[in-house]
């Protein structure tokens, strides 16, 4: 709920009351995740909140890390990783980079071709090549339900 209050905060140019909801949501996510360590949301929060004060080093990627070690098949927590960390895929360590290259490719394979394609429309050239390869070593149906997806969101 506050992380949407911050971005319009930030939209909104109210700078004092986006740095005080991402000091709430700090502190609340290091609270919930000393309780329950398990709660992959809560580490993908945490990531981007690392990555909103810019700070990408292993650190940061380590929490994406842990996103995925508590939740690797939830595919509402994969729509919502993706978003976060395919933008960031060509920063990101080899082993976490390839998690989230072959969740790209799970959600296409578990039918979400809009959140993939969504995710694909709005990489740069660079990881687009990287997906494509996730595409090619899909099945043809499903390339094909994925390049539909692309279709819609293109027209």
């Amino acid at each position: 709920m506050e992380m949407p209050l911050a971005e319009a905060a930030l939209r909104s140019g109210a700078a004092g009351e986006f740095d005080r909801r991402i000091q709430s949501l700090e502190a609340r996510s290091r609270q919930v995740l000393g309780c329950t360590p398990r709660e992959s949301f809560v580490w993908l929060l945490a990531f981007n909140l690392e990555v909103l004060h810019g700070r990408l080093n292993e650190r940061s990627f380590n929490l994406l890390a842990m996103s995925y070690e508590t939740s690797p098949n939830e595919a509402w927590i994969s729509i919502r990783r993706i978003i976060v960390a395919m933008p960031l895929v060509l920063a990101a360590p080899e082993p976490v980079r390839q998690r989230i290259l072959f969740e790209f490719q799970q959600l296409i394979r578990n039918g979400f071709d809009d959140d993939a394609a969504r995710s694909y429309v709005t990489a740069p050239g660079s990881v687009r090549s990287l997906l494509q390869t996730q595409i090619e070593q899909l099945d043809l149906p499903r390339q094909k339900k994925f390049s539909d997806a692309l279709q819609r969101l293109r027209s």
